[in-house]
């Protein structure tokens, strides 16, 4: 089982993955609306770590403490 914050890299990852596999070129030559949606549930995932809080210093500590304990 992965913690938060595990998850939260490997989200940040595929945002970036996402974005890497898209060129400036391309993305210049989409309009407002299909660059507003271009990894639109990669930057979705990411947002919602970010929103629950979920990866704060006190949940990141209490992730590993439980780790050592295990």
């Amino acid at each position: 089982m992965s913690t938060n914050y595990e998850q939260f890299i490997a989200a940040n990852q595929a945002l970036m993955d996402c974005y890497a596999g898209v060129s400036a070129e391309q993305f210049s030559a989409m309009s407002r609306q299909d660059q507003d949606n271009v990894c639109k549930s990669e930057a979705s995932a990411v947002r919602s770590f970010l929103a629950n809080d979920s990866i704060n210093f006190r949940h990141i500590l209490a992730d590993r403490i439980k780790s050592l304990e295990h």
